[in-house]
């Protein structure tokens, strides 16, 4: 699993991600099926620049039928995008790409970018599901652009403590509403820390909790403004260690 978030703010859209590769499996005993899970990396990445152009998120099953789908990737981009292509065309190519490929498994993507429209840059952001064979615009919302932020794979953490959750009092369960959090004031620097916070903070969480450690590694931050190239603002690199 993974924890994959975007954020997207007036002056620019961040995406973020963690780096950790978890192996699942079931094995079979005289009581049933038993779960499985190890770690097998922690420089796993998840984040990719797309054609210097646009960024891509993936979360989910990226490990099927015993290839890694990020290694197609490149792949992907060099027979899908060039410098014509525009934002809102990739969504069907990943769809049809990476689930022929990969007989549509329980893989999915952020994809953000910008798009000329009238002459203006417009973000696009997008949540992609292989599985569903389907796609929406996350960032638009009745015929108008909204700010706010996405994630998606390992969300538990996250969710209870920035959505309205209920907790016992006495024999009852009262909400216990969340607060707002105002998107639409955020710099560009406020949505590069929110991106972090959100990986760290479950990674930190997770670390104390009685249960497989789904997220971990190497936070990977990329940052797309409009007019510019995408830029990995913290991006793990090869080393000898």
């Amino acid at each position: 699993m993974s924890l994959i978030i975007t954020v997207y703010v007036p002056e620019g859209i961040v995406l973020a991600g963690d780096s950790r590769l978890t192996l699942n499996w079931m094995d079979k005993t005289q009581s049933g099926e038993h779960h499985s899970s190890i770690t097998t990396s922690d420089s796993y990445t998840k984040i990719f620049s797309l054609a210097n152009k646009f960024g891509l998120g993936v979360f989910g099953e990226v490990y099927v039928n015993e290839v890694n789908i990020c290694g197609s990737i490149n792949q992907f981009v060099e027979q899908n995008i060039n410098e014509n292509t525009i934002i809102d065309e990739i969504p069907e190519r990943l769809i049809l790409f990476f689930g022929e490929k990969f007989n549509y498994p329980a893989t999915h993507f952020y994809l953000v970018g910008y798009k000329i429209e009238d002459g203006i840059s417009i973000p696009h952001t997008y949540s992609i599901n292989l599985a569903e064979k389907n796609y929406t615009r996350s960032n638009f919302e009745n015929e108008q652009i909204i700010n706010g932020a996405n994630w998606g794979g390992e969300i538990e953490v996250l969710s209870r403590i920035l959505l309205t959750v209920k907790m016992q009092r006495g024999d009852e369960w009262a909400e216990v509403a969340n607060n707002a959090i105002p998107w639409n004031f955020m710099t560009l620097q406020d949505a590069v820390d929110f991106g972090v916070y959100a990986v760290k903070t479950t990674i930190d969480t997770m670390r104390f909790q009685q249960k497989e450690k789904t997220v971990g590694g190497p936070i990977d931050v990329l940052v797309i403004q409009p007019h510019q190239a995408p830029i990995f603002i913290q991006k793990k690199e090869l080393c000898i260690v």
